[in-house]
């Protein structure tokens, strides 16, 4: 997210604009979800007990959601986006939001696929 549209957005859903906050939501974007430790990985000066905190927060008030479990993992992307599925990286264990190649499933579903995203594959 760009910081106009965080600042917005915290704005919008009544939320103090922390830096903490700040930093968590600048990483989200319709490209890819987050763990809490990936978030902690990426964010070396945050407590993870912080980033559990700001994603609980986060969550209740819909700016985010729970997306799915990879591993032991629960993943993390922005509320709002329309229907997609998700790439694993087997190189380096990220998760990219993908457009769905199923259409016209009579029911809502989850695809998980496995290959290489976009970085790893240049």
């Amino acid at each position: 997210m760009h910081d106009c549209d965080i600042e917005r957005t915290l704005e919008r859903y009544g939320l103090r604009k922390t830096k903490d906050r700040h930093a968590i939501l600048h990483l989200f974007s319709s490209s890819r979800t987050w763990s809490a430790a990936q978030l902690h990985r990426r964010l070396t000066t945050m407590d993870l007990s912080t980033i559990y905190r700001n994603i609980l927060t986060l969550v209740e008030r819909g700016i985010l959601r729970e997306t799915h479990v990879h591993g032991a993992e629960t993943h993390y992307e922005l509320s709002g986006l329309a229907h997609h599925d998700h790439l694993v990286c087997d190189r380096c264990d990220i998760t990219e939001c993908v457009p769905c190649p199923v259409r016209r499933l009579p029911m809502p579903h989850f695809l998980e696929l496995r290959g290489r995203c976009s970085a790893c594959m240049k």
